[in-house]
């Protein structure tokens, strides 16, 4: 018992760390719901986003914790968080549609209903969003055409919203 005795204080102290995480994380979702007028679903989504995102990153270090030598941990956890640092801001990666989406629906005031212009390759691109979703932001132009722009394009271009009454 005396062996596993660090493993299990870090242990212990990454399962309350994730617990207190998790906690202030919903209590962040919740306060940009109310002020941004979401709908209560996606607070859902979010949330479980957040949850599984929270999972694999407690598994992985659970495992590194258990699985390799100590003084290796550090090199395991760096690089880890390197390979999903370069999956989540990659240009062509899902990863980074959700991490954008993520950003999106903290720092951005979108809902469905909004008027959306996109300013994209020299061209301006307006129209009512319709759906959000974790890979893509569909809008209806004023012609009929519908839309289907990823989230991370989004993040990388000017954009700007209005309000539909």
């Amino acid at each position: 018992m005396e062996r596993y005795k660090l493993q299990l204080i870090e242990t212990l102290l990454i399962v309350v760390s994730f617990l207190l995480i998790k906690f202030i994380l919903k209590y962040f979702v919740k306060i940009t719901i109310v002020n941004s007028y979401f709908k209560n679903s996606v607070r859902k989504e979010v949330i479980k986003l957040i949850n599984l995102i929270l999972f694999i990153s407690f598994c992985v270090i659970t495992i590194s914790i258990w699985s390799v030598k100590q003084e290796n941990v550090l090199l395991f956890a760096s690089t880890i968080l390197t390979v999903i640092g370069v999956a989540l801001f990659s240009e062509k990666s899902i990863f980074s549609h959700v991490s954008s989406y993520i950003i999106l629906f903290f720092q951005h005031n979108l809902k469905v209903g909004d008027t959306l212009s996109l300013f994209f390759n020299d061209q301006d691109i307006k129209g009512e969003i319709i759906e959000i979703s974790y890979f893509f932001i569909y809008i209806r132009t004023i012609e009929g055409e519908r839309f289907t722009i990823p989230n991370s394009t989004l993040l990388k271009n000017p954009f700007k919203t209005s309000e539909n009454q």
